[in-house]
């Protein structure tokens, strides 16, 4: 199972995510709930990247995890990006409930 978890400051302003795990669904290759949690969370960082020039305090992108950390300067304007990928998660998350999971902190 995938655990998606989104972290808000005290605005509630989402200022960093994480994915741990792989979702299960099928094998690795033909699994397409991890391709759909993947590729638009790699989306999501290469937007904010490309069209925001916005250079995370943390990244980490390796098998089975992704992180993403903001600097308090790119938190605002990332907003649009990050909740953009909240939502995809919770549609993917209602069509595979058993395959990924979403918490916020």
């Amino acid at each position: 199972m995938i655990k998606a978890i989104f972290y808000y400051d005290e605005k509630e302003r989402i200022i960093g995510f994480e994915l741990k795990g792989h979702a299960g669904y099928d094998e690795f290759g033909y699994d397409i709930v991890c391709s759909a949690v993947t590729s638009n969370s790699i989306a999501v960082i290469n937007s904010l990247d490309s069209l925001l020039k916005v250079s995370p305090k943390k990244i980490v992108a390796e098998d089975g995890n992704i992180i993403l950390e903001l600097f308090e300067k790119d938190i605002e304007k990332s907003q649009l990006l990050l909740r953009h990928l909240r939502l995809a998660l919770e549609e993917i998350s209602k069509e595979y409930p058993k395959n990924i999971k979403i918490f916020e902190k």
